[in-house]
């Protein structure tokens, strides 16, 4: 039997936590560090390394951790794909996410599966983060995400706005395998997931503290984002969405009037852009 897949103690459930990087040198060690390092050490850590430069692979080729499986890609394939082909190697009865430059709470893992184990009608947890900078120094937190974490609160906003810290969340690991992500959804793949899961009914909610410090650097703006305006990120992430609906439940309908609300705001903002050339 694989090590990593090993229940090292039966009265603590196994949870696989999930992480993809690609050329993340710079903040990959600490980042697993604060997953190895869990109070809760119960984890399978599946890393899925997208082809990255020589420093990168270093670091990963230095870990001995036997609950470390590293997954190495020839090509680079992209966030969405990788979490998708780290699933079946899965063995936990929960799947955590974590990126390659954050930094997971020390109690963060121990603390989601007793509020999973207790509310066993959700479909998981998230938590809210503080924001970093390079250095490591609280910045601020996320307004957005505080304001909402009742799973009524969430299904009320999700189809307008992702307000849930993809890094910072806990599945039952049956519900994400059954969902999985969208690979259509090249950059917003963990907005997608919750629409889905929350249109069948299936509800998450938040742990009122923080779980994750989520580190922002310039590194961590996509490229292909950047000549793209929210109002056509967003419309691009409704419109993969919808594409792959097929019960107009309530939900879903309030996800596509937010889709055409959104429509609306982009035609604006083109005319807005004409009118400020011609001038």
């Amino acid at each position: 039997m694989d090590a990593a897949a090993e229940t090292l103690n039966p009265a603590q459930p196994l949870v696989s936590v999930v992480m993809s990087v690609y050329n993340g040198e710079a903040f990959l060690q600490q980042a697993i560090d604060s997953i190895l390092q869990q109070t809760y050490t119960n984890i399978q850590f599946i890393i899925v390394d997208d082809n990255s430069n020589e420093e990168t692979k270093k670091i990963l080729f230095g870990l001995k951790d036997s609950r470390v499986k590293i997954i190495y890609n020839v090509h680079n394939r992209g966030l969405t794909k990788n979490l998708n082909e780290a699933l079946p190697h899965c063995k936990g009865a929960y799947i955590a996410r974590m990126d390659a430059d954050d930094i997971s709470l020390p109690d963060r893992i121990e603390k989601q599966v007793t509020f999973l184990e207790h509310y066993n009608h959700l479909a998981g947890t998230a938590g809210w983060i503080e924001l970093i900078n390079e250095k490591g120094v609280a910045t601020g937190v996320w307004d957005d995400e505080r304001a909402y974490n009742t799973a009524k609160e969430l299904t009320n906003i999700l189809p307008q706005k992702n307000v849930i810290a993809h890094p910072t969340v806990m599945l039952r690991a049956n519900v994400l395998k059954k969902y999985s992500y969208n690979e259509l959804q090249k950059h917003s793949q963990d907005w997608d997931l919750w629409l889905r899961l929350f249109a069948d009914g299936l509800v998450i909610e938040k742990m009122k503290e923080v779980v994750l410090q989520y580190r922002v650097h310039t590194s961590s703006v996509t490229s292909l984002h950047k000549n793209k305006t929210a109002f056509q990120k967003i419309n691009e992430t409704y419109t993969n969405y919808l594409q792959q609906v097929k019960t107009w439940n309530e939900f879903n309908k309030k996800v596509k009037a937010n889709y055409q609300k959104n429509k609306g705001m982009m035609f604006l903002q083109s005319i807005k852009k004409i009118f400020i050339k011609s001038n």
